[in-house]
Parts: structure tokens; C-alpha cells; sequence
């Protein structure tokens, strides 16, 4: 089975906050994008995966983000698997169709990012605001 891989610069922390009054609002607004992103995935197939969105704060060079983003930022890494095999393949490759499942769908913003988020989605096409790259990767999680 493949496993998908997203890198994004929109927080998706995963902080299981799923109600206002069960955290602070950051933790509820972040976990609200982490669902919203899963959501997305789910449209064509249920996933499996072992570890929520790790961060880390690191070169995005050679990354594949947009040219107005440069220089250490922090990188939320998503990897999962589809239950189904190909799902995600259209003439775009491998993961095709994640792109128009995923790209232009709204996120909240102003949360821990380190980029300024010109509009508040999750954009895989734009040139210079990419703010999210998907790949395939061999093998599993």
C-alpha cells in the first residue's frame, strides 16, 4: 500500500480539542484545521495512519512551497494511508485527485504558522502562496 505524504505551512495541529470549552481557542482552532484537512482526505477513501501531524521548524527550500515563502518556517508533516489502492490517481499522477479535493478550501489562519497566510486556504497550485505540497512515498507508515 502507498503512503501519502503532506507538508503544509497551515497548522493542523492535531490537539483533539473538538469543543470551544474543552481548551483555549488555539487548540480548538487547530484542531478544527487538522479535521477539516482529514475530511478532505476522506472523500474518496477512509485512511490509516499512526501519527498525528508532527511541526518541526526547518529549511523550506527545494520543498516545493511557493517563491514568497523562504527560509525556516514551521512544517507540519502528515503521513497516512488510503484503505483503497489508486484512489488518488488521475492524469495528474498518484495523487491527483487530492489536489482537487484539498486545494481552495478554507482554513483558520493566525494560529501558530510562521507565514503569512494571504488567503485562508489550503493552496496546493499557486506559484508564489503555495502553502501545502502533497507526494507519494514507497512503502507504509
Amino acid at each position: 500500500m502507498q503512503t501519502i505524504e503532506i507538508k503544509t505551512l497551515v497548522d493542523i495541529t492535531n490537539t483533539n480539542v473538538s469543543r470551544p470549552n474543552q481548551g483555549t481557542t488555539l487548540e480548538h482552532d487547530q484542531h478544527r484545521n487538522f479535521v477539516t484537512l482529514k475530511q478532505c482526505l476522506e472523500l474518496r477513501s477512509n485512511i490509516m495512519y499512526d501519527f498525528s501531524p508532527e511541526m518541526q521548524v526547518i529549511d523550506i527550500k527545494d520543498l516545493g512551497f511557493g517563491s514568497k515563502h523562504k527560509g525556516k518556517h514551521a512544517v507540519w508533516t502528515f503521513r497516512f494511508n488510503p484503505e483503497r489502492s489508486g484512489v488518488y490517481v488521475n492524469d495528474r499522477g498518484d495523487v491527483g485527485c487530492l489536489y482537487e479535493d484539498i486545494h481552495g478550501v478554507p482554513v483558520v489562519e493566525k494560529l501558530t504558522e510562521t507565514i503569512n497566510i494571504e488567503k485562508a486556504i489550503f493552496d496546493l497550485i499557486d506559484g508564489s502562496s503555495k502553502n501545502t505540497v502533497i507526494k507519494a512515498i514507497k512503502g507504509t507508515i
